[in-house]
């Protein structure tokens, strides 16, 4: 198992190759949990392993490797965007839900008959209903200009 972890092989693949079942593994690590810590380790050994053969390369005196050294870079840079991106998606939805519950609030209040609230009135609700202008007198001027141009 060991071997087959530290391969890189995932957990199913390895039990399968060792011709066990996956839940008889974990059975067998709740009865030892060193083993599951071990375990951990092993899956981790190839990615360790491929760091360190990179920064031997990055680090080497007579031919350092720059294709390396940028592999290094935009792995770092992919990291903090990711982060980044997680952190704006987080504080998104916080603003949506705390908008939400303001939303909620604001029709709880409404709905509720408390005098202290005003209450939105619409301007065509104050409209009266027909005016009567048959009795208003209106200018008796014909609209001819009386001055001389």
């Amino acid at each position: 198992m060991k071997q087959s972890l530290m391969l890189g092989l995932s957990l199913k693949d390895a039990c399968e190759l060792e011709d066990i079942s996956t839940s008889t593994w974990r059975r067998y690590e709740t009865k030892h949990p060193d083993i599951r810590r071990k375990r951990k380790r092993w899956q981790k050994a190839l990615e360790i392993r491929a760091k360190v053969i990179i920064a031997n390369k990055v680090y080497d005196k007579d031919k350092p490797s720059g294709y390396y050294a940028q592999y290094i870079l935009d792995r770092q840079l992919d990291r903090e965007t990711k982060n980044a991106q997680n952190a704006l998606t987080r504080a998104n939805a916080r603003k949506v839900n705390m908008e939400t519950k303001r939303i909620e609030a604001e029709i709880a209040r409404l709905n509720s008959n408390d005098e202290g609230i005003t209450k939105i009135v619409f301007s065509d609700d104050l409209k009266p209903d027909k005016e009567d202008d048959s009795k208003q007198k209106g200018s008796e001027d014909n609209g001819a200009d009386s001055k001389p141009k």
